[in-house]
């Protein structure tokens, strides 16, 4: 047998069809793993031998054979395979190679040489007889077909097993089909009612509440829809209508504000500074957007409204953080209402206390704050207290800026809607809220994780899980209300600065 020269593969028939795709090196390693077949053969039978190169006897070709016999195009194919090996076999056992040459080209009859076109294969399930040359490579040729007449078929047991396995996969692919389709049609009908349901309270807002304010700001259903968050089309109404304009600040004032600001700022030294700081903080003020950075839309008008300001209240001057309430004004109305609205909100209790850095009121603020995290969630104030996190360390922030700074814009903006509903203290409820809705991640950081994670919150931190916490916060501790315990809280700092 060794006498004979090396089988060959890559030049004939359906070893042709499996091998076109090898590379070079490839191809001569399987030539040689087919040629130890061969020679390596225990047998001394050649027949024996030959048949090594299928994988089986042909013995055994010609029993799984019979297991087709309702294939009668198939077994003729199969049987005058069989007795060509025999008789080439039987002729010329001394030239193996020879024989396995014409054993190759009797089977692939129907295939062309190093070029592959597709065989008619038999189909078990309807009984007929297809042309499988679109699906050679398809996992459904491979899975429900039989294989190609030139290699040995699938066992019964087999084919069963791949036939199964087949359907279950399509049954899941439909499955999962089906769930994508029922989650798409269900997320769409949710948008459908959210946008009816939107286009309803516009519709209030615009044509009873807002006409109407005074007579339907307080009522229960007023600040029932307020509390949701308002629609974005009537936002900046109803701001301005909120924070009103008990300062009396017209358009010729800003004018001349806006005029007299460079002027005035370049007076002295400090002015110039804060002008400095005006000009930085504007570029670092929602950079996403890119609209107040140097050379956008809105960075001359966020310039203009900050610089006014300084030139009307020079005893308050520039603060950092004052660029950002004044860019969601800018946001949401006119320049000359954000103007506006940005003095005059300047002058509630809480901000005025903190940019004006008034350190007795400040105090009373925090003490008031802690008083009331103690008693709303006491395990995780015990745990600030154990790391070292003071509430100063991310309040702060939270109340120069109102939170605009901390965390996505849509977030900020439902907090605005309520703190122009609750005034100063609603600010305190929300940065217990917020506490309250991130407290199993708090509790297993450290301080200077804790102080980060509070300072810029995770884009997925939603509305709906905010207000549900904030819901849950309680302003009151016994009979003592939110007012009741920062007055206490300021007569207490009152007595100690005295002692």
């Amino acid at each position: 047998m060794n006498d004979s020269g090396p089988l060959s593969p890559l030049d004939n028939g359906c070893l042709s069809y499996y091998f076109d795709d090898l590379s070079i090196s490839d191809r001569e390693t399987i030539a040689e793993d087919v040629s130890y077949t061969i020679d390596s053969d225990d047998s001394s039978c050649p027949r024996t031998a030959c048949s090594s190169i299928f994988g089986s006897g042909p013995d055994e070709l010609e029993s799984e054979t019979s297991l087709f016999s309702s294939c009668s195009g198939s077994i003729t194919k199969s049987n005058e395979c069989l007795i060509d090996i025999d008789t080439s076999i039987d002729s010329t056992c001394l030239n193996i190679g020879k024989t396995s040459e014409c054993c190759l080209v009797t089977i692939g009859k129907s295939v062309q040489k190093n070029n592959y076109i597709g065989v008619q294969s038999f189909d078990r399930i309807s009984t007929r007889t297809i042309d499988n040359e679109d699906k050679i490579a398809g996992s459904t040729a491979l899975i429900l077909n039989c294989r190609p007449t030139q290699i040995p078929a699938k066992l019964p047991k087999e084919q069963l097993e791949h036939e199964k396995l087949y359907e279950e996969i399509l049954k899941n692919a439909k499955k999962n089909e089906s769930e994508k389709a029922k989650k798409h049609k269900e997320h769409l009908k949710q948008k459908l009612k959210n946008e009816e349901r939107l286009a309803n309270v516009t519709k209030i807002w615009a044509q009873e509440i807002i006409p109407n304010w005074h007579k339907m700001c307080h009522t229960k259903r007023c600040r029932d829809l307020w509390w949701n968050g308002l629609p974005s089309s009537v936002r900046g109404k109803v701001w301005c209508l909120a924070i009103g304009n008990d300062l009396l600040i017209n358009e010729e004032l800003y004018k001349s504000c806006v005029s007299n600001s460079f002027n005035k700022l370049k007076d002295s030294e400090a002015t110039m500074n804060c002008l400095e700081y005006i000009h930085l903080d504007i570029t670092r003020t929602f950079p996403h957007l890119g609209i107040f950075q140097q050379g956008g839309p809105y960075f001359n008008v966020l310039k203009r409204i900050l610089s006014a300001y300084v030139c009307l209240r020079p005893d308050i001057g520039y603060i950092q953080g004052m660029c950002f309430i004044a860019a969601i004004l800018l946001l949401n109305m006119e320049e000359l209402e954000a103007f506006v609205c940005l003095v005059n909100l300047m002058e509630s209790p809480c901000l005025n206390a903190f940019y004006t850095v008034n350190q007795h009121l400040m105090t009373s603020y925090f003490s008031t704050y802690n008083d009331l995290l103690k008693h709303n969630l006491n395990r995780l104030n015990t745990h600030f207290n154990l790391i070292g996190l003071t509430s100063e360390m991310y309040l702060v922030d939270w109340i120069y800026s109102v939170f605009t700074k901390s965390m996505n814009l849509e977030l900020a903006s439902v907090i605005w809607d309520n703190f122009l509903r609750d005034k100063d203290q609603f600010l305190f409820r929300v940065a217990l809220g917020i506490l309250h809705s991130n407290e199993s991640q708090l509790m297993q950081m450290d301080s200077i994780t804790c102080a980060q994670y509070l300072t810029k919150l995770p884009e997925s931190f939603t509305s709906n899980v905010l207000l549900k916490s904030t819901t849950a916060i309680r302003m009151s501790i016994g009979k003592q209300s939110f007012n009741s315990l920062l007055v206490f809280n300021q007569a207490k700092c009152t007595q100690n600065s005295l002692v």
